[in-house]
């Protein structure tokens, strides 16, 4: 995961730099499990959203290339949860539609973004809970 943000919203700050190499190897040694897995699940999710994700037709102008703004990251909200996030940083990107021409699975008019990304992590997160705390158990009893 390459992005480290503290807090939620317009108030929340991008940690960079040594002080975000710092919480992220802090975070990694005390949770080596979650963090993996929570780093193996954005990194396939930002994978299938960046080959899913459309780019517009010449005859309708120039790409802005939304496609290669995606990014993983983990976000810390005080007092005591972390998010891992997959996000397009593309200023327009939630408002992007599925067209008549597009050349895709996905339903017209339906915006790229919830299905692409919304969707599936929402569809992923019980998987990934149990995937967690099934690997924690597996741990706590290797401590025995």
């Amino acid at each position: 995961m390459k992005t480290l943000k503290y807090g939620k919203g317009k108030s929340s700050i991008e940690i960079a730099g040594t002080q975000r190499d710092l919480i992220m190897s802090t975070l990694r040694k005390a949770e080596p499990i979650v963090m993996w897995i929570l780093d193996a699940e954005t990194q396939k999710l930002k994978e299938d959203s960046e080959r899913g994700w459309l780019v517009r037709q010449k005859k309708y102008g120039r790409s802005e290339d939304s496609k290669g703004k995606h990014r993983t990251g983990l976000r810390v909200i005080p007092p005591s949860t972390i998010e891992a996030f997959v996000e397009n940083t593309a200023d327009y990107a939630w408002a992007i539609r599925v067209g008549r021409d597009s050349k895709t699975s996905i339903p017209k008019g339906r915006k790229i973004a919830d299905e692409l990304l919304w969707k599936p992590a929402k569809k992923n997160a019980d998987r990934i809970v149990m995937e967690i705390a099934k690997r924690t158990v597996r741990e706590l009893k290797k401590v025995k």
